[in-house]
């Protein structure tokens, strides 16, 4: 056996093999770190954990099988959305037609189906080669639910990357499996602070509306947290809802969280209100104008010369007179 093929077996292994939880090693618990730093390291940590987990992997015998991939269904947890222009996917699904399924995925024996099979992780080349008519190489492990989701999250930040708010909604959705937040870290290789961010971004967006939208991976958490706080207005909420059912949507799901972020935002700005003020003749001289912060009085000096100065000259009287009559 080559150097290369021992080299690309041993990976392959090492991507099927089971992921057990973050540790934190001695010495280091007292250093801070800045969020994506923090997320960074502990990624790291994990790919270190998956290469102590190789050897395991080896001694116990772990092989590929080729399987029909019309008996794996998808992880009961969903972590990826389905987006119509995922031109990722669209290479990926060359690649396995060009030169075959390189890397395997992760399996275990369904446990209420018998005869079928439940994905930890590889969805993306599960389905490529679902739409392909090949057979699936796949590594068949039996894992509990908790070991499923750790190997389906850890998986997912090792190789390509979720978007912010594909992690989110998949930590929420994990916390309303009944998950502890520790477990929910080790799965997205990430800590507690950076956790909370983004169940709470999570947790304040309608799911409908961050379905419609997609992965929009430009977008992340301080994007989608103003969208949220935009949603709180009713009619914004509604005029998201008409703009996403909208059928000329476009596919590129950034350009849809923009276009849905503008709608939002349109909503919730309050037009002025205008109106005349006018002499008993009924000729207009003044136009004031009101808007959430302010109110503009504008005169009209061709209608009527010098009444604005005498307002103006007036100005500290008139003050005078609303703070006695607030008194």
């Amino acid at each position: 056996m080559t150097r290369r093929t021992i080299i690309k077996s041993l990976i392959d292994e090492q991507l099927a093999a089971a992921n057990s939880p973050v540790r934190v090693e001695e010495g280091t618990r007292d250093r801070v770190l800045a969020g994506p730093v923090r997320t960074m390291s502990l990624t790291l940590d994990r790919i270190e954990e998956e290469s102590r987990a190789l050897q395991e992997a080896l001694t116990t015998g772990a092989s590929v099988v080729e399987l029909d991939p019309n008996l794996i269904d998808a992880s009961f947890i969903v972590d990826r959305f389905v987006d119509a222009a995922d031109p990722a996917f669209d290479a990926l699904r060359e690649s396995v037609r060009e030169h075959g399924q390189e890397v395997p995925i992760l399996v275990r024996p369904h446990p209420e189906r018998e005869g079928r099979y439940q994905a930890a992780y590889g969805h993306r080349r599960l389905k490529a080669t679902r739409e392909l008519g090949l057979k699936v190489r796949a590594v068949v492990r039996s894992l509990d639910d908790h070991q499923l989701v750790v190997a389906q999250g850890v998986e997912n930040s090792a190789r390509r990357d979720l978007s912010f708010i594909e992690r989110a909604m998949f930590a929420k959705a994990l916390e309303d499996a009944g998950y502890e937040r520790p477990v929910i870290m080790a799965s997205l290789s990430t800590d507690k602070t950076e956790l909370s961010k983004m169940i709470s971004v999570a947790r304040a967006l309608p799911d409908g509306i961050v379905r419609s939208i997609g992965p929009s991976p430009r977008a992340g958490r301080r994007r989608w947290l103003q969208l949220a706080e935009l949603l709180q207005n009713e009619q914004a909420l509604r005029r998201v809802e008409l703009t996403l059912a909208n059928p000329d949507l476009p596919s590129d799901s950034d350009a849809r969280f923009l276009t849905a972020f503008q709608a939002a935002a349109d909503a919730t700005k309050s037009p002025a209100l205008s109106e005349s003020w006018r002499r008993p003749d009924g000729a207009p001289i003044a136009r004031i104008t009101r808007d959430r912060k302010t109110t503009v009085l504008r005169f009209d000096d061709q209608a009527e010369p010098d009444f604005a100065n005498h307002v103006v000259e007036r100005l500290s009287k008139l003050y005078e007179e609303f703070r006695a009559r607030r008194t």
